[in-house]
């Protein structure tokens, strides 16, 4: 029988769901063994959280973490993330704003992090990612910054540019940032057997914008005055600049 699929557990699970009767959710999975457990995790974020509304996805969402985080943290985050950027989910909703006060304190560090290495390529606008940091208590910046490099996609990199900002007067820091982009920049992608151009193009940015004499190499990045001053705060302009090298 496939791993992932157990007709007695779904029928059940179903039965539960469709009945939002969380309270005896938890008791019927403390009852199964550990492999039936991992067929009705993912039973649960492959299947049923999709289609759950809004407001049910938080509260059961907030349950499980809250019950058993390692196995249904990234579970949730995973069934959570696509919704994120269509809409279906968002960061105003009163579930998810529950959620992110009770994972605040300090037990609960491991799980906020696994939220948002899965949500922040969700995110569709600079706004919302920096409303995502805040909201899941990460608000030092170079703590914003570990996750910003380790995020794809132009909205991360402008993101990442208004976070140094607050780093400007370390220009050791910030050339170390931008020599860690060239690495990546030079290594491979696995998904597309192509070298990184956005983080090349975004080190030859920030060397530009922070004037770091300290980073060599050939940068062809050329960046008038006036588009300096809006290239944190525009996030077109800052899609053109960085497109066109």
């Amino acid at each position: 029988m496939d791993q992932h699929y157990h007709p007695v557990i779904y029928q059940r699970l179903r039965q539960l769901f469709d009945a939002n009767d969380w309270e005896a959710l938890v008791p019927y999975l403390e009852g199964l063994s550990h492999s039936h457990f991992r067929t009705a995790g993912y039973l649960i974020g492959e299947r049923l959280l999709p289609e759950l509304s809004a407001e049910c996805f938080w509260d059961i969402a907030t349950r499980l973490i809250l019950w058993q985080p390692k196995a249904f943290t990234v579970t949730i985050a995973k069934a959570a993330a696509p919704r994120l950027e269509h809409g279906a989910l968002t960061l105003d909703d009163n579930g998810f704003c529950a959620l992110a006060k009770a994972l605040k304190d300090d037990t609960h560090l491991i799980d906020r992090q696994k939220l948002l290495l899965q949500w922040l390529p969700s995110m569709p606008e600079a706004t919302q990612m920096e409303r995502l940091f805040e909201q899941l208590a990460i608000t030092d910046p170079r703590r914003r910054v570990e996750f910003l490099l380790r995020t794809d996609g132009l909205v991360a990199a402008f993101v990442l540019l208004r976070t140094l900002r607050f780093e400007e007067h370390d220009p050791t820091y910030l050339t170390n940032i931008c020599r860690q982009l060239i690495r990546r920049a030079s290594t491979l992608s696995h998904s597309t057997g192509k070298a990184d151009a956005l983080s090349f193009n975004l080190a030859s940015l920030l060397r530009t914008y922070f004037d770091l004499p300290d980073l060599r190499g050939t940068f062809s990045l050329t960046l008038e005055p006036y588009e300096l001053s809006r290239l944190d705060t525009d996030f077109d302009v800052f899609k053109r600049i960085i497109t066109k090298v």
